[in-house]
């Protein structure tokens, strides 16, 4: 999940549609914050409606699964993840809207990749738990289309791939998942104003954890 962070991936995108979609289905981390030292929160901390606007309706609840999206660090993709995600919008009485996204899954990096705090190359395959998400809001209509706005609504395969993971760096060529679901593009639409103001994942792997958060990043994952 560049230049902001994980899992919300790629606001080098000039449009704010685009960095919406891409925000919110590719794993992205702040590369000017590698040396923070945030603390380990726990995955509720933040990821809550316990901001939600008084009077907001709640007009959007699914859940779908996400296979083979592309997670990056500090230095580059690094591993390739499937999981599940929960998504829940409300409506304010002023018409803007308040999103909460629960991640929950698990990654699998390869040997020969880099890992994603330092850069370290992976020995071997691996494969660990991950879980986080993020809080936004942002304005736009509520507009949707084919899909159901309540439960389940599939899965998606971003069509991620062993051999970009392995191409090292973002400099040398990496490009990201082929081809992502955004729910912002399909039930929104004229959306502006998208602001992330908590996120953050932490990922497992035996005593190791790397932790991304809005305030910074800390530990590594090696093989």
């Amino acid at each position: 999940m560049n230049a902001i962070h994980n899992k919300i991936r790629h606001l080098r995108l000039a449009t704010v549609m685009a960095i919406s979609s891409t925000m919110l289905l590719s794993l992205i981390v702040p590369v000017g914050m590698a040396n923070a030292m945030p603390t380990h929160p726990t995955f509720g901390t933040f990821v809550n409606a316990g901001g939600v606007p008084d009077g907001s309706t709640l007009i959007l609840n699914i859940n779908y699964k996400v296979a083979n999206d592309e997670d990056s660090g500090n230095v580059g993709y690094w591993a390739l993840d499937n999981y599940n995600k929960h998504v829940q919008v409300w409506q304010a009485p002023d018409g803007t809207f308040y999103a909460v996204a629960r991640y929950d899954g698990n990654w699998n990096t390869f040997a020969g990749a880099l890992s994603p705090g330092v850069g370290t190359l992976q020995s071997k395959d691996a494969s660990g738990t991950f879980q986080g998400g993020y809080v936004a809001t942002f304005t736009g209509t509520f507009s949707p289309r084919t899909q159901k706005t309540n439960g389940n609504i599939g899965t998606f395969d971003f069509g991620g791939t062993k051999a970009d993971i392995l191409l090292g760096t973002y400099g040398a060529g990496q490009t990201g998942s082929s081809s992502t679901f955004s729910y912002l593009s399909a039930y929104f639409t004229g959306v502006t104003g998208f602001n992330e103001f908590n996120w953050g994942w932490t990922y497992h792997y035996k005593s190791q954890s790397w932790n991304n958060f809005y305030y910074g990043t800390t530990g590594d994952i090696v093989t």
